[in-house]
């Protein structure tokens, strides 16, 4: 066999050797797209955990939380107080508050670019921290009761204590105004943070202002 012989079998080789495993590494590419596209988001759930209420939390937060913009429907509300450690005097400081809440009509509103649990909980949400007195403010509007009409207008509220590994529910925020924040409905709390029924007054430029202090345990 002459030289030439030997040399063009040899590209020939090496050429289906450069194929094969080109092949292999575009089949091993695919299949971790695929495992990649099919990894579940563990809070694109209604039910997804608590924590989930923390995820693309901002890094800069403050004691002012804004949860619905200028243009939002529905009468604006400001909710102002204190969080206090469970002797009642001591101030808790950095305790970050997430909130959530229907629109003014009483649904879980989207703007169609929601994420994980935001996808249920809708776009009207935000994040404080209190400051070294304990102070919190939330901005936003008065949400509207469910369509059902069987339990009060709310605002979801979520604590999450420095130092601690797990957030937890404390009681919604309610409103006293509200016919359906009667016995039955205090009877059934079972969070902490006291009932958290705020009595709502109209400043002279008509906005909503009410206030709740929440003592915490320790």
């Amino acid at each position: 066999m002459n030289k030439f012989k030997i040399l063009s079998i040899f590209v020939i080789v090496m050429f289906l050797s450069s194929c094969g495993k080109s092949e292999q590494k575009q089949i091993q590419n695919s299949s971790d797209k695929t495992i990649s596209n099919n990894a579940k988001d563990t809070c694109d759930s209604p039910d997804a955990d608590i924590d989930c209420s923390f995820r693309d939390m901002p890094s800069d937060l403050t004691n002012i939380m804004i949860i619905s913009g200028p243009g939002e429907p529905g009468e604006k509300l400001i909710i102002t107080g204190n969080i206090f450690h469970s002797d009642s005097i001591t101030p808790y400081k950095n305790v970050i508050i997430y909130a959530y809440h229907t629109d003014s009509t009483g649904h879980y509103s989207k703007k169609g670019d929601e994420t994980g649990v935001r996808k249920w909980q809708g776009h009207l949400y935000g994040w404080c921290v209190t400051d070294s007195n304990g102070y919190y403010e939330i901005h936003t509007i008065k949400p509207g009761r469910y369509p059902s009409n069987d339990f009060p207008a709310h605002i979801h509220p979520v604590i999450k204590i420095p130092g601690e590994a797990k957030p937890f529910y404390i009681n919604d925020f309610v409103f006293k105004d509200d016919s359906l924040v009667n016995e039955k409905y205090i009877s059934s709390l079972q969070y902490p943070g006291g009932t958290g029924v705020v009595e709502l007054k109209r400043s002279a430029d008509g906005i909503l202002l009410g206030q709740r202090n929440i003592i915490l345990p320790d």
